[in-house]
């Protein structure tokens, strides 16, 4: 006996060897067949499936039905029959692999998923299939039941149950034969075989039999379980829809001359009703549509138009899993071969939008690559505007390898729309690109996009710098954005300058202190007076923001000049004046009422020896001649100069200030009382919004001032004032220039005379005088002027000038 049990088993192991198919779950469902129904997988790649298992020894007298559907389900193809994976004969049974299904009556017990168009649809279907088996393949199927229909994953009807199904041109049909074997035969059987036997079949048309079996199909589905044939002749109709109920009267007549075949069936059921009454039950968008699918690949551009357009109306009554499994493929097939357009390209991401990532990066990525290097830019502006329903699903890898380079192109495009788009996807390509990509080809591209012609390209390729700011390597952000920020605080366009101040506003946590003060601040400042409301309300924002950050910034440097007193001397050894040096003159209220001004004043006095006069720089002092003293050039008894006295612009000094120097002879030019020494031009030099260029040397980054290398020959203001009788040596006083880089828009330099309220007279100096003057620079450029500045005695106008 257990020879006999391990002979058995490893019959049974080698049965399981040879069927690569695993078993699961068996399904329940209507017992009238002689199959049972089980979950399976594939082996091979974990496919799942569905078996058809046939038990031999329980059914041994069926096995030339199982035998005949195993042998009809191999070479018979067709969309609407199951589909056939693999079989295997034993001696203990027949198995046959399909694709994964679900039973009829399974789905049906749901009725909310079968809607009255959706079972339309499947009956549309199935009556294509039996269609085909009697007209195209001269079959009579014979066994057309529920349990003989099947729902696969997309949702569409499938039919099976080949035990009977026998051509016309056999030898030897299986009908005629083994037709009583069927289970429940007799209750589904047509009333002439109920009474004259299979073999009648041979004297009628051979679809009759098919027709009625359709009719009892159509009654099981709409009010249930089939008993007589007693209630399909009853007038009353239950379910059965009122416009299906007269094509079904039609088809279960028990005269089988007066009944209809399936394939007039589906002529009436796609005619008109109004020109056929009774008619056009077959006549549904859900139907309509799917038929359309198929030839998507054929349709011209029109076609395809209206297809989508219908679509989009009624996909909500498919099943998921058709539009996932049945419509998608092909939509991709038909974008891959050139045939579709930005339509069908929506069409495919809103089937898609569901699926899993593995399943999309198989289906759909593929598609999407291919598009990215169409030339067609309806279909690139498509794959831009919908970047957010596929980019999360997309690998990082493909889309820097594949997608992003073919990206760049649009940043070139001749069409203003695709380099628009181009800019705004940016912002959902930044998370997923490599630092290469961002820091070097996306920068390159955003560079030329800045200078685009179209003033909104502009302005977003702004918008999109300030939002991927921080994605930016941190060695180059910093240069980058105040480059490219600063330049579009000068667009012409007033909302490529908002944009700008609203950028640097959000990204101010990315420059230093010394950037803020420096670089930034001096060109934020001229949009304080734009002429556009907007960008002045924006500029005092941004500033104060700026403002802010440098203020905290100084508030925690520590104090240098607490550790050196003003009254020590610097390390040059030049003495501080004492206050006993000084007249009464000298004293003023100034220093002692606001300590600002008191330090400067101090500070200018350390850089004057008190006893030679000369500076504490280095720089040495002219000494005057007699023809110097002669002409009214006298110093007060602190040491500065007089309001009568002559204030001379250095010349060879100057080169030890890193200016230049210049001996050439110069005209003397006639101060002008209304002159104001220049400020009251610079709004008009500062305002950006005048629709000009702004200085090129603004815009570089290197710029260093050069215009003050070379320094005009000075210039004598004399006051009209007379001075006085006693004259004492005159002191000097050079200011350093400032070595900070600022845009040259903003880098005034300032002079003040201290006779400014006087009315200045012209005088050439004399041949070989040396005058003693307070040092300062002009700086020579069209279209600014700068206000003169210079250190002067405390009473001497400080508080009014500033």
């Amino acid at each position: 006996m257990d020879f006999l049990k391990s002979t058995i088993a490893s019959i049974a192991a080698k049965a399981n060897s040879a069927f690569p198919y695993t078993l699961g779950e068996k399904i329940e469902f209507q017992n009238d067949t002689i199959w049972n129904l089980y979950h399976a997988t594939r082996r091979s790649d974990s496919q799942a499936c569905c078996v058809f298992e046939f038990d031999i020894n329980t059914q041994r007298s069926r096995l030339p039905l199982a035998r005949n559907a195993m042998k009809k389900l191999r070479t018979m193809r067709f969309p609407g029959i199951i589909k056939v994976l693999d079989t295997y004969e034993s001696e203990q049974s027949i198995l046959i692999a399909t694709e994964s299904v679900v039973p009829l009556d399974v789905v049906l017990q749901n009725r909310e998923l079968m809607n009255g168009e959706t079972i339309k649809w499947g009956l549309y279907q199935v009556a294509n299939t039996v269609k085909f088996i009697n007209v195209d393949a001269s079959s009579i199927h014979g066994n057309i039941r529920q349990s003989s229909i099947f729902i696969s994953d997309s949702g569409e009807w499938k039919l099976s149950g080949f035990e009977l199904l026998t051509s016309t041109k056999e030898d030897e049909p299986v009908i005629y034969t083994f037709g009583g074997l069927v289970p429940d035969s007799r209750r589904f059987a047509a009333p002439e075989v109920n009474k004259g036997g299979w073999e009648i079949l041979k004297k009628q048309p051979h679809h009759l039999v098919d027709s009625y079996l359709f009719g009892v199909l159509i009654f099981e589905i709409f009010n249930g379980r089939f008993s007589t044939a007693d209630q399909l002749h009853s007038s009353t109709r239950k379910q059965i829809p009122a416009e299906l109920f007269g094509a079904f009267k039609k088809l279960v007549q028990a005269n089988p001359r007066q009944r209809a075949s399936v394939k007039q069936l589906i002529d009436v059921g796609k005619e008109d009703s109004k020109v056929t009454p009774g008619g056009g039950f077959f006549r549904t968008d859900m139907i309509h549509l799917s038929e359309n699918v198929d030839n998507l690949n054929v349709q011209n551009e029109s076609e395809r138009d209206a297809f989508v357009r219908d679509f989009n109306r009624v996909k909500s009554k498919f099943p998921p899993n058709y539009l996932r499994l049945k419509v998608l493929p092909q939509i991709v097939s038909c974008i891959e071969f050139g045939s579709g357009g930005p339509k069908l390209f929506l069409l495919m991401l809103d089937i898609a939008q569901n699926m899993e990532q593995e399943e999309f990066q198989t289906t759909v990525t593929p598609t999407i690559v291919k598009l990215y290097s169409s030339p067609d830019r309806t279909v690139r502006i498509a794959l831009l505007e919908n970047l957010p329903k596929y980019i999360e699903k997309v690998p990082n890898k493909i889309i820097n390898d594949k997608i992003f380079p073919e990206v760049l192109t649009g940043f070139s495009d001749l069409a203003p729309a695709i380099r628009e788009q181009t800019v705004k996807s940016v912002l959902i390509f930044v998370p997923k690109l490599s630092d290469r990509n961002i820091n070097n080809d996306l920068l390159r591209s955003l560079a030329r996009t800045q200078n685009d012609e179209q003033p909104g390209i502009r302005t977003n390729t702004t918008v999109c710098l300030g939002k991927i700011a921080h994605n930016l390597g941190p060695h180059t952000r910093s240069r980058v954005l105040t480059t490219a920020f600063t330049r579009s605080l000068k667009d012409p366009f007033v909302h490529a300058r908002n944009a700008a101040l609203m950028a640097l506003a959000v990204t101010v946590d990315i420059f230093t202190p010394e950037d803020c003060c420096f670089k930034l601040l001096p060109a934020i400042c001229p949009s304080l007076l734009d002429k556009e409301k907007i960008v002045r309300t924006q500029a005092h924002k941004t500033l104060e923001i700026y403002l802010g950050k440098v203020n905290s910034h100084a508030a925690a440097m520590p104090d240098a000049g607490s550790t050196q007193p003003l009254s020590s001397a610097p390390n040059s050894g030049a003495a501080t004046p004492k206050p006993s040096d000084q007249t009464e003159g000298a004293e003023t209220t100034s220093e002692s009422s606001w300590g600002g001004w008191g330090a400067i004043n101090g500070l200018a006095k350390r850089l004057v020896n008190d006893e030679t006069g000369e500076p504490d720089h280095g720089v040495p002092l002219p000494r005057a001649s007699s023809e110097s003293s002669g002409s009214g050039h006298v110093k007060n008894g602190s040491g500065l100069l007089s309001p009568g006295s002559s204030v001379t612009r250095p010349s060879s000094s100057a080169s030890s200030l890193g200016f230049g120097s210049s001996s050439a002879k110069f005209e003397p030019e006639e101060a002008d009382d209304d002159d104001d020494f220049g400020w009251g031009d610079l709004d008009g030099d500062h305002s950006t919004t005048n629709g000009k260029a702004a200085d090129k040397a603004a815009d570089d980054e290197d710029d260093d001032w050069a215009s003050f290398d070379t320094v005009k020959p000075a210039r004598t203001i004399t006051a009209s004032k007379p001075a006085p009788a006693k004259a004492a040596p005159a002191r000097t006083v050079a200011a350093s220039t400032a070595s900070t880089r600022v845009p040259a828009s903003s880098k005034p330099s300032t002079l003040s005379s201290s006779a400014r309220s006087a009315t200045s007279t012209v005088k050439k100096t004399a041949t070989g005088a040396k005058s003693h003057s307070i040092a300062a620079h002009k700086e020579q450029k069209k279209g600014s002027k700068f206000m003169d500045t210079g250190l002067d005695d405390p009473d001497d106008g400080w508080g009014d000038g500033w």
